[in-house]
């Protein structure tokens, strides 16, 4: 069920992870990760799953009080939620973020059923989203369509208690879930929401280091649904936009010679891999003007050299927080399926444009953090 070759995440790896990574070697990416019984991580290292444990204490309540806190929600109607965001596990570390260690029992009573794990505000307090989660992975939407069809029905029973308008699913969930049925409203497909995400990051790093549109190569790695709108929009920006196919075999990511020459010629490489730390092994086939932007779920989480400049995409609004942060995001961070959830129920409208909708987005006020890991 879960992936036990990505050296424990490379975060916040327990003393049992320790003698694995020192057995990498000092020319390995993780050979600097952990000081050798300091409890400390030495430079390289993102600690991206801070304030873990009030998250894990607040789903065990809430799952423990699943069913009426439900129905509580459905007395609360005057907060006004717009959308509910649902959250799922994009890796064991991300199931540890929401339940303790040892809780198996808790998983299980909450499989294909969301249980609430936190609030979206905006500036006056009120809450405008509600954030769900399930203990289900990508692996398991692939295959049970049951398992599929049952959290879709939960999620639409929650929207009818609380009123929101719109249900947003994170990462790759909702092309597993229309893969078995209808992917209709009030579920957002989140498509148009990732590309303006990815494409106001690059413009804002493009400012920043006041490159070129028409000289600047962008490389997307890692080209399903989404690298494909991307690479249509930055080109119609001017840029010069290419994808890299990836190949998975045994967990491990491969490139062509063709992608690999690529990736050493682009000055700004966007990763989409199915995990960001897929992307750890060609650090060193970089340009040392590099420009690595991350789009991947779950995120990178080994920094490259310090030659190579390095960003995360994440959209903000002025006042909306997570309350708890998801796990590895900030809580000023918006994902790109939720971002699209609110500028429809805001906006009322389904059929627009990405232009349209990237016009709209900043109308609403959505605009790029330019978040630099360093």
């Amino acid at each position: 069920m879960f992936d036990k070759g990505i050296a424990c995440d490379a975060v916040f790896l327990k003393s049992k992870c320790i003698k694995n990574i020192e057995s990498t070697g000092p020319g390995s990416s993780f050979s600097t990760l952990f000081r050798k019984g300091s409890g400390k991580f030495l430079r390289g290292v993102i600690p991206i799953y801070g304030k873990r444990l009030s998250r894990q204490i607040m789903g065990l309540i809430m799952i423990l009080l699943r069913v009426p806190m439900l129905g509580a929600l459905s007395l609360c109607r005057f907060l006004k939620f717009n959308c509910i965001f649902t959250v799922y596990a994009g890796s064991q570390r991300d199931i540890d973020g929401y339940l303790p260690s040892g809780f198996k029992w808790a998983k299980n009573l909450v499989w294909g059923k969301p249980f609430v794990a936190g609030v979206i505000t905006t500036g006056n307090g009120l809450g405008r989203g509600l954030v769900l989660a399930v203990p289900n992975t990508a692996d398991q939407f692939k295959t049970d369509k049951k398992l599929v069809g049952d959290i879709m029905k939960n999620l639409q029973r929650t929207k009818s208690l609380t009123g929101a308008k719109t249900i947003a699913i994170a990462g790759q969930g909702p092309r597993f879930f229309k893969s078995h049925f209808p992917y209709e409203q009030p579920f957002i497909y989140g498509l148009r929401g990732r590309v303006f995400s990815a494409i106001e990051t690059v413009e804002r790093v493009v400012e920043k280091h006041n490159l070129t549109q028409s000289e600047t190569t962008v490389a997307i790695l890692g080209v399903g649904e989404i690298g494909e709108a991307i690479i249509a929009n930055l080109k119609e920006k001017g840029y010069q936009a290419v994808g890299i196919e990836i190949h998975v075999n045994d967990g491990h990511l491969n490139l062509t010679p063709e992608g690999m020459e690529k990736l050493k010629n682009a000055d700004l490489i966007i990763v989409q891999t199915p995990r960001g730390d897929d992307v750890i092994p060609y650090y060193e086939n970089l340009k040392k003007t590099a420009i690595l932007i991350d789009d991947a779920h779950p995120r990178i989480t080994v920094r490259p050299n310090h030659e190579v400049r390095f960003y995360k995409v994440a959209i903000g609004r002025t006042g909306v927080e997570f309350k708890p942060p998801l796990p590895g995001y900030e809580k000023y961070w918006i994902p790109g399926c939720v971002q699209e959830s609110m500028v429809v129920a805001e906006s009322g409208k389904t059929d627009m444009s990405q232009e349209e909708f990237n016009q709209r987005s900043k109308e609403l006020g959505f605009f790029a953090h330019l978040v630099d890991d360093r």
